[in-house]
């Protein structure tokens, strides 16, 4: 069974900030909240999560093959009163038809791979420009199973916000990464391939909290699952 997690936790709390600090800290949380230690070296899913900053609260999603242990997290995180909730992701799976339209949220790491002459490994660097993360998002509508619709303009119904590039430390090294969160609407063509994105994520760097896409109804005014 597939779980959908939804924590709130305060902004201000210090065992808030401290997870907050780095990336590599809350995947390390949500690592351990969300493995089985019977099965964590065979299950074939993965696990999926992202952090929603706000003003007053954060929100931070989960997507796993197992319900996240809420002590941990409670422990860990500064989860408010009632702030967790964790529910089977199969209904949501099965309302995925082709021809549905839905509003999404995804935060991703977007990223191309830049050539270094015939027979060698091309450098991946990441997309900073708006433009380009868009691009490369309009580029995976086929592989995700799905049609981003167009505007007057022709422009996709898409918005890039909070694009910032992200630095911190992991062992001895410094891992940077671009991070663009996209908000907009889709409809279904494929509703497999979909179905198979809502499970195992977008992109790279997904241990990092990149990668999870998040579907609600048109008519919900903010697309966090």
């Amino acid at each position: 069974m597939t779980y959908l997690s939804r924590v709130t936790l305060s902004p201000s709390a210090r065992k808030t900030t401290r997870a907050l600090a780095s990336p590599e800290v809350l995947h390390a949380i949500v690592a351990r909240a969300t493995e089985r230690a019977s099965d964590a070296s065979s299950s074939p899913e993965r696990t999926l999560w992202r952090l929603d900053r706000g003003t007053d609260r954060h929100r931070l999603f989960i997507v796993s093959p197992h319900r996240p242990d809420e002590q941990i997290l409670v422990d860990e995180l500064a989860v408010e009163a009632k702030g967790f909730a964790a529910l089977d992701y199969a209904p949501l799976l099965r309302a995925v038809k082709p021809g549905s339209e839905w509003r999404f949220r995804l935060k991703a790491n977007p990223t191309k791979s830049l050539s270094q002459g015939e027979g060698q490994r091309g450098r991946r660097i990441g997309l900073v420009k708006t433009a380009d993360q868009l691009e490369w998002l309009s580029s995976r509508a086929q592989q995700l199973g799905v049609e981003f619709p167009t505007n007057r303009f022709g422009q996709p119904e898409v918005i890039v916000r909070d694009s910032r590039t992200v630095d911190f430390r992991r062992a001895s090294a410094t891992v940077t990464l671009s991070t663009a969160v996209f908000d907009g609407f889709l409809v279904v063509r494929d509703a497999a391939a979909l179905q198979e994105a809502l499970v195992t994520g977008v992109g790279r760097a997904k241990g990092y909290g990149y990668g999870l896409l998040t579907l609600a109804k048109p008519d919900v005014t903010k697309a966090d699952g």
